[in-house]
């Protein structure tokens, strides 16, 4: 994989348990993919988002736990270089539940950091996996894209 962005278009998207299931296997992105998980249970709050992404990115000491700053650290990951980031949100409705206003907040931060990644060639993922009505107007994802669709290998 060399960063092809019409095969592996950036975005936040939904998906189910099979989806889940390969994202989180080993093996299942190209090895040149940076794939982080972060945990519904442990990112449930605005906080334990901010700590949660923080930790799985290895953002920097300078971090500031705020919504600009998450989206200022997604759009550099100069400490992080890979061909693609696809950032699993395991169990988001935990978040979306808790504290609505701030998940609308951090769904448009991550909707912007992926757009940021879209022209560079570079895709950036989100996949939400949870209710799909505890996220407004998130599309599933395309069957014809990314190596979750039904034919992926599960080496």
């Amino acid at each position: 994989m060399t960063g092809d962005s019409d095969h592996y278009p950036s975005g936040v998207y939904l998906i189910d348990a099979a989806q889940r299931e390969l994202s989180l296997r080993r093996g299942t992105f190209p090895a040149e993919f940076v794939i982080a998980v972060l945990d519904g249970t442990d990112a449930a709050t605005r906080a334990g988002f901010f700590q949660e992404i923080a930790r799985v990115l290895s953002f920097p000491d300078y971090f500031g736990r705020n919504w600009d700053a998450v989206y200022d650290c997604l759009t550099d990951l100069t400490w992080l270089p890979a061909a693609g980031y696809v950032l699993v949100l395991d169990g988001f409705d935990q978040f979306a539940t808790n504290e609505p206003a701030q998940w609308e907040i951090g769904l448009k931060v991550l909707r912007e950091a992926c757009s940021f990644w879209q022209p560079l060639s570079r895709p950036m993922a989100v996949l939400l996996y949870g209710p799909s009505e505890l996220a407004p107007g998130v599309l599933p994802l395309p069957p014809d894209c990314w190596p979750l669709r039904n034919d992926a290998r599960l080496s």
